[in-house]
């Protein structure tokens, strides 16, 4: 890697989430220490209703209904000017939705393009209010204090990320960790930028940070094995329906991705990497004849 792993916010996902606080997001809750959940909702105001952000809320996914949109939201954050109320590059934005493999076509439908182009004016309205100013600098101090409370993980997880790039040819030669404290902690996406992964969760988890890590590095590989993959049953991987899309081949496949990164995550938080991909594909695949 680059430069040495830290944890970071970033003004643009923090106001998303921020508004989302103030639009009734209740997932900032989950598995916090009660203190934190005390602070944050001290944090909420009905003065700041932010109506634009109240469509980020589908019913696609019933476990978490904040997706895809909030990781949608992320995305265009990358390719937004709020203080000009633009996008800078918007298809460039809409290339990377629409080419995502993780999305159903209902979650990038006319609605979602309908509703989309107001989120510069939007976050924009976000970023200059004196209420989000003063939690984003109350946010500050917590990444501060998460970076010390992980001096040791992220020291470790670095390791273990350069042992991935070499192993693996990724692509990826650059890792930010971005947290927020109002983002779900089981809620984790990645957005990458050239030749740099952005993680983004609600809370330091060496492991999810190894898993999107590992999507890009292994895309590739298993695209170049989709015969193999498809032709055996792949109905039983343990996975939350929503993994297998339409349930076509592009969404088994997809749900397969998720299933190999899992496992081969497990393997280099265990310090055991495989080094040949291609013989950890067989192991998964055997017994799994259609």
């Amino acid at each position: 890697m680059e430069a040495q792993l830290r944890i970071e916010n970033m003004p643009a996902i923090s106001a998303i989430y921020y508004a989302l606080l103030q639009t009734g997001y209740d997932f900032y809750g989950f598995e916090r220490p009660e203190a934190l959940v005390r602070r944050l909702s001290a944090f909420q105001s009905e003065q700041r209703p932010y109506p634009f952000f109240r469509s980020v809320k589908q019913t696609t996914c019933q476990v978490y209904p904040y997706w895809p949109r909030a990781a949608i939201l992320e995305t265009a954050s990358f390719y937004a000017d709020p203080m000009g109320s633009q996008f800078q590059d918007f298809p460039k934005f809409k290339e990377a939705v629409m080419s995502a493999g993780n999305l159903r076509e209902e979650e990038r439908d006319d609605a979602l393009w309908a509703w989309i182009p107001g989120f510069p004016a939007a976050l924009k309205q976000v970023l200059l209010d004196s209420a989000f100013q003063a939690y984003f600098q109350w946010e500050c101090g917590w990444v501060e204090e998460q970076s010390r409370l992980h001096e040791e993980e992220l020291r470790t997880l670095q390791r273990r990320l350069e042992g991935c790039a070499r192993r693996y040819a990724s692509p990826i030669t650059e890792a930010r960790i971005v947290l927020s404290p109002i983002k779900c902690v089981y809620s984790s996406d990645y957005h990458i930028q050239g030749s740099c992964l952005i993680f983004s969760s609600g809370a330091f988890d060496g492991r999810s940070v190894i898993h999107e890590f590992l999507h890009p590095a292994v895309h590739r590989f298993l695209l170049s094995r989709r015969g193999e993959i498809l032709g055996r049953d792949l109905s039983d991987l343990g996975l939350d329906a929503s993994y297998y899309l339409a349930n076509d081949d592009a969404g088994r496949l997809n749900a397969f991705e998720e299933a190999f990164v899992r496992a081969l995550t497990a393997q280099i938080a265990a310090d055991a990497p495989p080094e040949d991909l291609s013989a950890f594909l067989a192991r998964m695949l055997t017994g799994r004849s259609r």
